[in-house]
């Protein structure tokens, strides 16, 4: 054997840990069926109902065999998740909101000249509109008035 190959040679035996469970009878099985599972279960005590709640509390004794744990659960920041949907929707919304006011103070800047335009557009609409017999208002040639 190579100094390599000894290194790795576990020559110590699995500890045995005891550890007591506390969680609803639903969890507390869950957990007791995963220790159970893993064959490093060596025995457990009656389950207890804690007095004056509705949770169960069971010690358990079980072999620790110097695994590696896995990487804990990257837990995700609410917070700043709220934030990076938050800011960019309320930046967006001013945005839109200083545009819309900028857009009624053009209009209510020009509405005298618009107003105007449209005046007489209409005065003009109405002196070349034609009826059935004669001119309503601006006389062309040949019409006799």
């Amino acid at each position: 054997m190579t100094r390599t190959q000894l290194a790795r040679v576990q020559t110590r035996r699995p500890a045995v840990v005891a550890r007591r469970i506390v969680g609803t009878p639903t969890e507390v099985a869950a957990t007791v069926a995963l220790v159970r599972d893993s064959n490093r279960l060596l025995s457990m005590s009656e389950p207890r109902l804690l007095p004056g709640d509705s949770r169960v509390t069971v010690t358990v004794r079980f072999l620790d065999t110097n695994r590696p744990t896995p990487a804990p659960a990257r837990r995700v920041n609410r917070g700043r998740v709220a934030a990076a949907v938050v800011l960019p929707a309320v930046g967006a919304l001013a945005a839109v909101g200083y545009l819309a006011a900028q857009l009624v103070q053009a209009i209510r800047a020009a509405f005298p000249a618009l107003a105007g335009v449209v005046l007489v557009l209409i005065v003009i609409a109405l002196l070349l509109r034609r009826s059935g017999r004669c001119c309503p208002g601006l006389h062309c040639p040949g019409c006799g008035h």
